[in-house]
């Protein structure tokens, strides 16, 4: 390694104190009340980090769909689902 990447290394170390009630500053790159992760490596050491939503997002495409096609052995499915969920119930009285 040498001398002026050891420089740009620490250039990136930020050294700072705790007040009074436990709370740390951190470097101005950080924006004010980002959400941090902060993870205890051992007794001496943490780790924090900035907490950024992941980006892995997926766009599904649907159709609309109006009306449902006619489907005698869906229909008898269906039908033992319900069957099987009302067992058991009270029946409702109004």
């Amino acid at each position: 390694m040498s001398a002026k990447n050891t420089r740009k290394l620490c250039a990136q170390l930020h050294r700072s104190g705790l007040d009074d009630r436990r709370r740390l500053v951190l470097p101005p790159s950080f924006k004010a009340k980002s959400a941090v992760t902060i993870q205890e490596i051992d007794e001496d050491t943490i780790l924090v980090k900035v907490a950024k939503p992941a980006r892995h997002r997926m766009v599904m495409l649907l159709p609309d769909v109006k009306q449902m096609p006619e489907d005698p052995e869906w229909e008898k499915v269906e039908q033992e689902f319900t069957v099987a969920s009302n067992q058991g119930l009270t029946p409702f009285e109004e």
